[in-house]
């Protein structure tokens, strides 16, 4: 399998100009391609000549260094993001992006320019920036790019945020990443699952993902059997809840129990709409915590119950 590290640069316009459906418009793309021992076997790079933002804002002109005479004669988006899928070939292959931006708004720009999209549901990248977290310990941390180069210890040959160097730095760090870390994959969600049998089912380890398909509404989501199952991430037993589904927040949602041979699990359901058709999808993300955790979801419970009583 091929590895592409990709990175863009965009540009953007006033707060009377922004569009929606693409806050960002695509003014360059870079990537690398790395066969499967993480040796590079070659690079792109072409500007895109704005067409909806056409004039360059002033912020991303200072941070990208490129202006409206550098993209004067550039080609089309179209033309480009062509040019890009036949770089990345017809061998099966992974994107990776430094954070996880760039494939939304790189499908943002698929679906205003009208080209074909990537995928149908959820893509599976590689996040090198989580991966890095992993790597030093912190799965949690995130951190630059340029901080990453220079905490390897690599060579800065190049500037940063133009399109191709930051995506030549980005395999460089990929390569000083323990290669276990790259099962936990990430998936982009600009397209949700189209149906129950496309559903995204990942075990990490640490960890269980479950993306759905759509619902008509939240409402719907939330009491749907396959929502709110727990099971522990271990042996797959379906547990009993000593804490039913709830949000302290109104943003994601709660449920606990426990696996007699493998202790407390916890689940943390995240309700997020799909950004064409505007309907509810859910994340949802099981795993096991220790008991300081388990005490501190019990009394976030708690609190959440009392103040529904006194409402």
């Amino acid at each position: 399998m091929n590895y592409i590290v990709f990175d863009l640069e965009w540009n953007m316009g006033t707060p009377r100009e922004e569009l929606k459906v693409m806050p960002f418009e695509i003014i360059e793309i870079g990537a690398v391609k790395l066969d499967e021992n993480l040796e590079e076997t070659g690079r792109f790079s072409r500007l895109i000549h704005p067409r909806v933002y056409k004039k360059m804002h002033w912020a991303n002109k200072k941070v990208v260094h490129i202006d409206n005479t550098d993209l004067k004669d550039a080609d089309s988006f179209e033309m480009v993001f062509s040019e890009f899928l036949a770089f990345c070939g017809d061998d099966p292959y992974i994107f990776c992006t430094w954070g996880d931006t760039d494939l939304t708004e790189l499908q943002r720009n698929i679906y205003y320019f009208d080209c074909i999209p990537l995928s149908e549901g959820p893509l599976e990248f590689l996040d090198v920036q989580k991966l890095n977290g992993y790597n030093c310990g912190s799965p949690k941390t995130r951190v630059s790019l340029e901080k990453a180069v220079t905490d390897y210890s690599i060579p800065e040959t190049d500037g940063f945020h133009r399109a191709v160097n930051d995506a030549a730095y980005t395999a460089e760090v990929l390569k000083h990443i323990d290669r276990k870390y790259e099962d936990f994959t990430s998936f982009n969600n600009y397209h949700a699952p189209s149906d129950e049998g496309s559903e995204i089912f990942r075990n990490y380890g640490r960890y269980v993902k479950f993306i759905s398909c759509c619902f008509p509404d939240k409402q719907h989501l939330i009491k749907s059997k396959r929502i709110k199952t727990l099971k522990c991430p271990v042996c797959d037993k379906k547990l009993e809840k000593e804490i039913p589904v709830f949000s302290s927040n109104g943003k994601h949602y709660l449920m606990m129990g426990t696996c007699p041979e493998h202790g407390t699990v916890k689940a943390k359901i995240r309700v997020k709409k799909n950004e064409l058709s505007s309907l509810p999808y859910a994340v949802k993300t099981s795993r096991l915590i220790d008991n300081e955790e388990k005490e501190a979801l019990l009394l976030k419970y708690h609190q959440k119950s009392m103040s529904s009583k006194s409402e």
